[in-house]
């Protein structure tokens, strides 16, 4: 018998899979993705696993949510991939969320990082610097040169990264 937690994690990634696929496409993660994502977590939970199931997969949602809302909330990402993470929780659970958003982040600091530096070069740490002390990185524009030739940063790409390594290192996180 296939185990529910296997599928549904395997949902989770698949999700967030496509969300990797419209993130590189078209710059966004769209709400035909992740609010689906959300209710078939519900329901799937709520169909395996009773109320109790709902309850757990209605609270990871909100966890989901809350991890990477602070991060929306100053402009350094998009509330898609709030949203992402939130259909991530809904559907796998939250120990699960929690190890894709650590690993996520294990990943994306240094990927982030990574297209500074390919977009500055030496200057990269300066302009890290200023754009957090000005106030630029809310506005998406450091300097006032052609934005089309820089790099850009998807997060989606580490969420998804995140979560294979999540699914595949079934890390236990411990709760007190």
């Amino acid at each position: 018998m296939i185990d529910p937690i296997f599928c549904l994690r395997g949902l989770a990634v698949s999700g967030a899979a496509v969300a990797m696929v419209t993130d590189l496409w078209k710059g966004r993660i769209y709400n035909w993705l992740t609010f689906p994502m959300v209710t078939i977590g519900w329901v799937a939970n709520a169909w395996l696993f009773g109320l109790s199931g709902l309850g757990h997969s209605i609270a990871a949602t909100f966890l989901g949510f809350i991890l990477f809302f602070g991060f929306a909330l100053f402009g350094v990402i998009g509330m898609g991939d709030v949203k992402l993470l939130g259909g991530i929780g809904a559907l796998a659970g939250s120990k699960f969320v929690i190890g894709a958003f650590l690993l996520c982040n294990a990943v994306g600091i240094p990927h982030a990082l990574l297209i500074q530096y390919l977009n500055y070069g030496r200057n990269a740490p300066g302009m890290l610097f200023a754009s957090f002390t000005t106030g630029a990185f809310l506005k998406k524009t450091i300097d006032q040169e052609d934005q089309s030739k820089r790099y850009k940063f998807y997060l989606g790409v580490d969420i998804l990264i995140g979560c294979i390594l999540a699914w595949i290192l079934n890390l236990q996180i411990i709760w007190w």
